[in-house]
């Protein structure tokens, strides 16, 4: 998308630029009140955007005409008010108000971002996605986006998702409440018909061989007890295990307590650091003990003492053994099939056919909830994968904005981890310029999303020259067009019109009359301009 031309006007005065170059643009002047503002303003005013001008400039009194190229067509657009002309090819088009001009935009121009606001999907309005590429003079905020009224930050973060192609986890996934409720549905209605046919529900094992629905009952009833036993068994063998190794820990200690009990006919055992022989031992860590083992009376006591303990470990294993032995027994009964004789299953048939209709529609009850269960599963894997694509793209701009940030100032101490700031950590002063030149910038260069950069101000709080070339070079190397607008000091000015500056396209404003943009000189080329909306004033 490239900016062409700009026009504001009425009957007795206008504006028109169409200096406009496809990479970088400044424009400049030598004071404030040249008109910048105006035209940045009035552009994104005609994109739909709320207004913003400066107090004392009377908006309602003129129209706003913006020309963009985009996929080889060039669109005319012309916003008075609220009412919005739209000129392409040979087709003129009306519209009343902003909502109508979004979804034409986004059917027939280029897709527009998609959010769920207040539990509704809506195309989000240029107020909103404007920012994603535009920085005005006022009202900016390093916690928050500017025009805070209907959207939110996180309205932001869903309108990026949808940008670069990642569903937004609340439009595609708020269906699933309704499957909840479609799947609790179904369970009563099975559990109202099971509750009229009993029959379907008896535990005698010759019905389940005659009913689907029973066998399905009693087997899921049946897998739940061989559960239990499964899950008890593996609580008994943990615990086994756990008495085995301390019982193996306790015959270690006897080992190594009776590596001491020789008698050493040429000396005795003694400390080499501090050379006493009062010497203990000191069980693990994990057992925080230790005990004096100087004599070999001490230490005949305290292995009798071990010796004990092995002997409770043993009756301990050999207690939890005969319980696993009775659960194994347990669950190979579970898992036996019982045989069925041919007359029980005669005496059951009549019960079963005379509940035929009902088992029909368990069956069906019964496959409906399986292929529910299935795209709530389905949908829960999904939401998964996608909040890991929300989260390397916020991850992936954050990284560009650091990056990009230490590129501008090496030695500044700013760390983002998130695109807004807490509401107690707004910046201010070159900070404040810095975050949003290298947020507008990582946004454009993470999303690829082919708006034109538009800053207002990009200098705002004294940028240093040297920070300036910095941003300039970077911006120059996006795939955008860019617009930037600046007031120069005294001895700034003629700057970008010097040999290292050749890449910029410097249109500038300082022989603008003071607040005074529109003239009368640009009436009549503004009228040939409204015409091709068949606007005639």
């Amino acid at each position: 998308m490239l900016i062409k031309k700009v026009a504001i006007g009425n009957e007795q005065e206008a504006f028109i630029e169409d200096r406009f170059s496809e990479k970088m643009n400044i424009i400049s002047s030598d004071d404030n009140n040249r008109g910048k503002t105006i035209l940045i303003q009035g552009m994104m005013y005609a994109l739909g955007n709320n207004p913003v001008f400066p107090s004392t400039f009377n908006y309602t009194k003129y129209y706003y005409v913006v020309e963009f190229f985009y996929n080889n067509i060039i669109y005319k657009i012309c916003r008075n008010k609220d009412l919005f002309f739209v000129q392409f090819n040979e087709s003129l088009l009306l519209f009343e108000n902003v909502s109508e001009l979004k979804r034409y935009w986004h059917k027939n121009i280029f897709p527009l971002p998609i959010i769920t606001k207040n539990n509704f999907t809506r195309i989000v309005d240029p107020e909103l996605y404007l920012q994603v590429f535009f920085v005005g003079q006022d009202k900016k905020d390093t916690s928050n986006i500017a025009n805070k009224g209907l959207y939110n930050k996180e309205d932001f973060k869903n309108m990026l998702y949808s940008i670069a192609g990642i569903k937004n986890s609340i439009v595609d996934f708020d269906s699933t409440n309704n499957i909840k409720q479609n799947i609790a549905n179904l369970k009563d209605e099975k559990k109202l018909i099971l509750q009229q046919s009993k029959i379907l529900k008896s535990q005698k094992r010759p019905i389940s061989y005659l009913s689907s629905v029973n066998d399905r009952l009693n087997f899921k009833n049946h897998l739940g007890k061989i559960e239990k036993v499964k899950d008890k068994l593996t609580e008994l063998n943990k615990d086994r295990n756990k008495n085995i190794s301390r019982k193996l820990k306790c015959e270690i200690t006897i080992k190594e307590l009776n590596s001491l009990n020789r008698n050493l006919e040429s000396g005795e055992l003694v400390c080499l650091d501090c050379g006493s022989n009062h010497i203990g031992y000191k069980a693990s860590p994990q057992q925080m003990y230790s005990f004096d083992v100087s004599t070999p009376e001490i230490r005949k006591q305290i292995i009798e003492s071990i010796n004990n303990k092995i002997n409770g470990y043993d009756e301990e294993v050999e207690r939890i053994t005969l319980l696993i032995n009775s659960e194994q027994a347990k669950l190979k009964e579970l898992l036996s099939v019982e045989e069925i004789s041919l007359e029980s299953l005669v005496a059951y048939k009549d019960d079963v056919y005379s509940v035929s209709d009902a088992e029909n529609k368990l069956n069906s009850i019964e496959d409906n909830i399986k292929q529910l269960e299935n795209q709530m599963k389905e949908a829960s894997n999904s939401k998964e994968v996608v909040k890991e694509q929300q989260h390397n793209l916020l991850n992936a701009i954050l990284s560009s904005m650091n990056a990009n940030y230490k590129l501008i100032d090496s030695s500044g101490n700013l760390e983002f981890d998130s695109i807004f700031t807490k509401k107690t950590e707004v910046y201010s002063g070159s900070e404040q310029t810095i975050y949003h030149l290298v947020k507008v910038y990582s946004l454009a260069k993470t999303l690829n999303h082919g708006y034109p950069i538009v800053v207002d101000s990009f200098r705002a709080e004294d940028l240093s020259t040297e920070k300036e070339k910095i941003i300039l070079d970077l911006f120059h190397k996006l795939n955008a067009q860019v617009i930037f607008t600046t007031t120069l000091k005294s001895e700034e000015i003629g700057k970008y019109d010097e040999k290292g500056f050749n890449f910029i396209n410097h249109i500038n404003y300082s022989n603008h009359s003071p607040s005074k943009i529109l003239q009368s000189r640009y009436v009549n080329e503004f009228k040939k301009l409204l015409l091709n909306f068949s606007v005639h004033i």
